[in-house]
């Protein structure tokens, strides 16, 4: 199962360590990508920022194919030049 982590802090980063080792670095307001739910399960200090309302952690549902191309763009730039087609 997929999970989100969305950051509800208003000013300030947060770093949220996961299981694997990974540090996922969210700016306010800012959500994950999809992530594995292992990542947080029995994780102290996930479980830490969850209790003092700094994230929250949602679960990802699956989408269905005509929405699977429409992917939510949660203001992330990316740096590949977009090509178009005449």
């Amino acid at each position: 199962m997929a999970i989100r982590i969305n950051s509800l802090l208003v000013t300030g980063p947060v770093m949220v360590p996961l299981n694997s080792g990974v540090t996922v670095r969210l700016s306010p307001g800012q959500s994950s990508a999809e992530l594995a739910d292992v990542e947080v399960a029995d994780n102290p200090k996930v479980d830490k920022l969850l209790g003092r309302g700094v994230i929250e952690v949602e679960t990802v549902t699956a989408k269905k194919s005509g929405e699977a191309a429409k992917e939510d763009d949660d203001g992330a730039t990316s740096r590949k030049r977009r090509t178009t087609s005449e």
